[in-house]
């Protein structure tokens, strides 16, 4: 049975990786490029480039091509880092772009989760998070006003846990955290520039300070091509 043409070229983009002609960080031919060498579809062509790119070999940017991806950065589910903290770690470049800051009456569910009152005042801050200028993580956090008078944006742009440890000296204790994998939806493939359908990680995080008081619930949403979980486990 004749091999399927865009398996050709997954296997001949997997053959340029392997002998170092593409290495980390390359741009790799376009799609126009490729369906004029291999005389087939963009259809085709495209097909291959996201089987590649849903195996982790390639990642998107929007606007400037596919590439070769980088080490995936590791999350660490044993301790207890903020994102700032991690990117620094690998030597990431970091930044943030804030879409919405709110303050809203919480729900059942926030409410359970920051031990306070239905109706009571949250902030609800809504931001994607970048790596190297790539967009890796778009994340909901709720904050209890009670805690943080004033929230802003110039806060957010920031590291949340360094503003918490050194402008407010409020020690972070521990967290609790749920990791699902899930494929994004509509919006979410839209902040993270993924296609619909795409595979992310979806952890919620539970954070509390040293008087076992909750001070965010975070609903995270991870690309699936930029990441993977690490843990410590000992017996």
């Amino acid at each position: 049975m004749k091999e399927p043409v865009y398996r050709i070229i997954e296997n001949d983009i997997k053959k340029m990786l392997e002998t170092r002609q593409l290495k980390q960080g390359d741009l790799v031919p376009s799609e126009k490029d490729l369906k004029e060498k291999y005389d087939v579809s963009r259809m085709t062509v495209r097909q291959a480039l996201n089987n590649l790119v849903n195996e982790g070999y390639l990642y998107r940017h929007k606007g400037k091509g596919t590439f070769v991806n980088q080490t995936k950065i590791e999350k660490r589910i044993h301790g207890l880092l903020g994102f700032t903290e991690d990117m620094r770690r690998m030597n990431r470049k970091v930044s943030n772009k804030i879409i919405t800051i709110d303050v809203i009456k919480s729900d059942d569910e926030i409410s359970a989760k920051l031990f306070i009152n239905k109706g009571d005042e949250v902030y609800l801050v809504k931001r994607i998070r970048y790596a190297n200028d790539i967009p890796v993580l778009y994340e909901e956090l709720y904050a209890p006003k009670m805690i943080f008078s004033n929230l802003n944006k110039e806060i957010m742009l920031g590291s949340f846990y360094q503003y918490i440890e050194h402008e407010l000296n409020l020690k972070i204790d521990y967290t609790i955290q749920n990791i699902e994998a899930k494929l994004a939806t509509d919006k979410i493939a839209e902040y993270l520039e993924v296609t619909n359908g795409s595979p992310i990680l979806y952890i919620t995080l539970n954070t509390f300070l040293d008087n076992n008081r909750p001070f965010e619930y975070v609903k995270s949403y991870y690309r699936g091509d930029q990441y993977r979980l690490v843990q410590h486990a000992i017996r």
